[in-house]
């Protein structure tokens, strides 16, 4: 932060004090104007509206012990993050960026085997300086994809030392879920803007506290990162992360609830048509586990002053395929459509926009299939290549393109100037919903089946009994 328009009279030993201590203390100089930044003013502190935030964390933290959520490591860094943000709370604005980053690296060691954090701490040093070497775009991104592709071929490499195959079975999960998609935006956003190479936004956005825990890790952009920082008042910030870390909360317990009471999906257990219908719905439902552990990281974030859209937006009540694909994992739905659908359809829209759409949509969902593999691998040493798997993305790729080209054909009659939208009919609109989550259930039970064969089996042995 500037202090603009300031000098102090020659030979003023009390003015040149009197701006020094004002610098000091962060104040502006006798005389001049300071003009805050809309970042500072979103950051301004109120102890009354900090003390309710930090009491509804406290309390949010009562459940999550009492109730033992995710076990102890995540209670721990639930506390620490509390811990964490009363103290980022009164950082003053030029700091807070720079305490985030340091709180982060030293939670690594409180999270982590301390070998393993001080490895993951050395690897995104090691990335910035190759990614700014003072050689071409191709040649760094050469050599960062050889250190990946070495990576993927160590992941599951067993050393003869006991103590160092443990520790290289903790770093390479952790690894993978700090570097295998952020790394891709980072490299992409580099070309495209000069300004990426800022030191310190690089490494707010590779040391992110809850990533150490939660290794399934929304796919958060840069620049959406950069941008949103303080780009709102604080407070109203701070409490929507706290509604969402609630909301996060409360579906972990329900998915806890679903666990117990979901029937094992296998042939034998399935003995009625009520029996599977149960089975297949809460399968899917199970996926509030995910969904919940989004909400919470992205609510962490609101609190060290990070405004991140949300991750999920009422994806049980999509009324199209579309509607799915855009309201579930929207972290990953812009990640695709970022680096996949929008380079292959400008490059083909010579082609005419309708055959760029269709191509652009098949190789997206081609590359979410690949793409879940790799990261399946990453983080658990095995490459999930089933027919299962293969089968529920080219459905639902097939069913959403479909939607695509039905959407980008039919446009809606344009409404009159002064005219009211047309409201859409509720019973269409409920009919919609229903036929989209059934199709998706059904889906989405083949897709967690341990196989093809099985889930086959699991639909029709009811009807022998």
């Amino acid at each position: 932060m500037s202090v603009s328009g300031f000098s102090s009279p020659e030979g003023s030993s009390a003015g040149s004090v009197a701006a020094v201590a004002a610098r000091a203390e962060g104040a502006p100089a006798p005389g001049s104007v300071r003009k805050l930044t809309l970042a500072e003013r979103n950051a301004t502190r109120d102890i009354g509206k900090f003390a309710l935030i930090l009491a509804q964390l406290v309390a949010l933290f009562g459940v999550i012990y009492v109730f033992k959520v995710e076990g102890r490591t995540f209670g721990e860094l639930t506390a620490l993050l509390i811990a964490g943000f009363a103290i980022h709370y009164w950082v003053p604005y030029q700091w807070k960026k720079h305490f985030f980053v340091a709180f982060s690296m030293a939670g690594a060691y409180a999270l982590l085997n301390p070998k393993v954090a001080t490895g993951i701490i050395a690897s995104v040093f090691v990335f910035y300086v190759i990614l700014h070497l003072p050689i071409h775009y191709w040649a760094r991104v050469g050599i960062v994809s050889v250190i990946g592709a070495a990576g993927l071929y160590f992941r599951n490499y067993v050393p003869e030392s006991a103590v160092t195959a443990d520790t290289l079975a903790s770093f390479w999960p952790v690894f993978g879920g700090i570097f295998m998609f952020r790394m891709m935006i980072y490299i992409y956003d580099l070309r495209q803007e000069r300004t990426a190479g800022a030191l310190l936004d690089y490494l707010a956005y590779f040391f992110i506290l809850p990533n150490y825990y939660f290794l399934l890790f929304p796919i958060v952009d840069y620049q959406t990162m950069r941008s949103t920082y303080y780009n709102a008042e604080f407070h109203r910030q701070a409490q929507e992360g706290v509604r969402w870390i609630t909301r996060g909360v409360a579906q972990l317990l329900v998915y806890r609830l679903i666990y117990h009471l979901r029937p094992n999906p296998a042939p034998d257990d399935v003995t009625s048509f009520g029996g599977l219908i149960v089975a297949m719905v809460l399968t899917y439902l199970l996926y509030l586990r995910l969904s919940g552990q989004y909400h919470i990281i992205i609510g962490m974030m609101h609190l060290f002053g990070f405004n991140l859209p949300e991750t999920h937006r009422r994806f049980l009540f999509a009324e199209s395929f579309t509607d799915f694909w855009r309201r579930i994992n929207i972290y990953w739905k812009d990640f695709m459509v970022k680096m996949v659908y929008y380079p292959t359809f400008f490059r083909l829209r010579k082609m005419g926009e309708l055959k760029a759409t269709a191509i652009a949509t098949v190789i997206v969902f081609a590359m979410t299939w690949l793409l879940h593999a790799y990261q399946v691998y990453w983080l658990r040493g095995t490459f999930h290549l089933e027919w299962n798997d293969i089968l529920f993305w080219s459905i639902l790729g097939v069913l959403v393109l479909i939607n695509v080209l039905y959407e980008t054909k039919a446009k809606p009659a344009p409404v009159k100037l002064g005219q009211p939208a047309p409201r859409p009919n509720q019973l269409v609109r409920c009919v919609k919903i229903f036929a989209t989550f059934s199709t998706i259930t059904v889906l989405w039970s083949m897709w967690n089946a341990k196989s093809l064969t099985e889930w086959i089996d699991m639909l029709t042995y009811w009807k022998a009994g």
